[in-house]
């Protein structure tokens, strides 16, 4: 029995870290040929190298602050605001998707109440957020409003994309609310889910950073608006590219295994 678990950790250590060489390619190739011209661009003068450093500068510079102990800080400081931001819009944007997607009722009165809220932008409530909560809690706390209405709205369609039919098996077969979430709606929403996070974490980004840069809280927003204030732009450039690849790491790594294990799930 110890030997059969171990054998499936160690399968899925390795789908987690394995990566179709088709697949790498396809990313690469594009954001190498971004590169490409980004250099070219700067070198011939048609931009100068002041204002926007070349991307060679850029990766000797992010190099050399990936030993630093600051810098490092700073962007697992941005990291944890939005995870926990993330996590907190997760716990509260579950089930009330869920409910909205079952009960038509509760649809109709709680949806256009958020609809409502979220049609307001980000950036006009934050400095209430900042003098209600403060800079450092105003940081999660606008990183879970912004990732609230993807995970809720992607959720809620999931559930209502469920065929009516599933639900009459399972009650002749498997009746109660319990079977019903597990057997049902967690194996239709999940993908959903999975996209809704995905969406949560390119807009989170974007608000955790303007709170870092306007209110300058500890993170990595902050530090890209210092150095860009000290004119060390290669700095800023590389804060800004440590960014970039973090995103491409969670999106490639953590997102596509989770659906490789949901499609086997179901």
């Amino acid at each position: 029995m110890v030997k059969v678990k171990k054998e499936e950790d160690k399968a899925i250590l390795s789908e987690f870290l394995s990566f179709d060489g088709k697949d790498l390619f396809i990313w690469i190739l594009p954001l190498s040929f971004l590169f490409s011209i980004w250099e070219a661009v700067v070198t011939i003068g048609i931009m100068p190298s002041d204002l926007c450093p070349p991307p060679s500068k850029v990766f000797e510079t992010l190099l050399f602050r990936l030993g630093s102990p600051e810098f490092i800080a700073a962007i697992l400081r941005s990291f944890l605001n939005i995870s926990f931001g993330i996590l907190l819009a997760l716990v509260a944007a579950t089930p009330l998707a869920i409910l909205a997607g079952l009960r038509i009722g509760f649809d109709s009165s709680v949806t256009p109440l958020l609809m409502l809220v979220g049609g307001l932008p980000d950036l006009a409530i934050l400095p209430l957020a900042i003098l209600w909560f403060g800079p450092e809690t105003s940081a999660i706390l606008m990183a879970t409003l912004c990732a609230f209405f993807p995970i809720f709205f992607t959720v809620r369609t999931g559930v209502r994309e469920i065929a009516p039919d599933f639900f009459q098996v399972l009650m002749i077969f498997h009746p109660g609310k319990f079977n019903e979430l597990r057997e049902v709606i967690l194996p239709a929403i999940t993908p959903h889910l999975i996209t809704g996070l995905r969406l949560s974490l390119d807009f989170v980004w974007e608000v955790v950073l303007a709170v870092e840069i306007v209110v300058r809280v500890a993170g990595i927003g902050s530090f890209i608006n210092i150095s860009a204030e000290a004119g060390a732009i290669h700095d800023a450039f590389a804060g800004i590219m440590a960014i970039g690849f973090l995103s491409i790491a969670l999106d490639r790594l953590l997102f596509g295994f989770l659906e490789n294990r949901v499609r086997k799930w179901q």
